[in-house]
């Protein structure tokens, strides 16, 4: 009777020090990264490290970084996206994280994306202004016989 508790024994100690599989952690914070394109915003990130397997990313969005709120979600398969609502004087702030199995991770870090620099529109406006004074001088000549 010995020896069949004795190998009982020795069974439940290498059971015991074989390590059991554990269940896949809330992912780390993607990383993120914003930038306005032209009316919209582009948003890129790269995937939280480890081999986790993302259901679909939540974004996070507001005018204010101590205030951001739900945007959406986009697919897992995917890690970049359009925000086509923005206002062009504005500063919007973004956050993200990713969703798995387990759960939703930790927010990336926040990025801020400012409004766009005034230089182009009025650098555009100067040019149709030169152009439509120049045609109208160009009728006006053109009117009179002189050209």
């Amino acid at each position: 009777m010995r020896r069949p508790a004795a190998l009982l024994m020795a069974l439940l100690v290498v059971l015991s020090a074989v390590a059991l599989p554990s269940s896949e952690a809330a992912p780390a914070s993607p990383t993120l990264s914003a930038e306005r394109d032209g009316a919209r915003i582009f948003l890129s990130w790269d995937p939280p490290p480890g081999n986790v397997t993302v259901l679909h990313y939540n974004v996070y969005r507001g005018t204010d970084p101590g205030n951001l709120t739900f945007y959406g979600s986009v697919d897992g398969n995917y890690t970049a996206g359009y925000d086509l609502e923005v206002v062009r004087g504005w500063t919007y702030y973004y956050a993200i994280s990713a969703n798995t199995t387990e759960g939703e991770g930790e927010l990336s870090p926040i990025v801020a994306v400012p409004p766009p620099g005034d230089a182009y529109p009025v650098m555009v406006m100067g040019t149709i202004l030169v152009l439509a004074v120049g045609t109208l001088i160009f009728a006006y000549r053109k009117g009179r016989g002189e050209g």
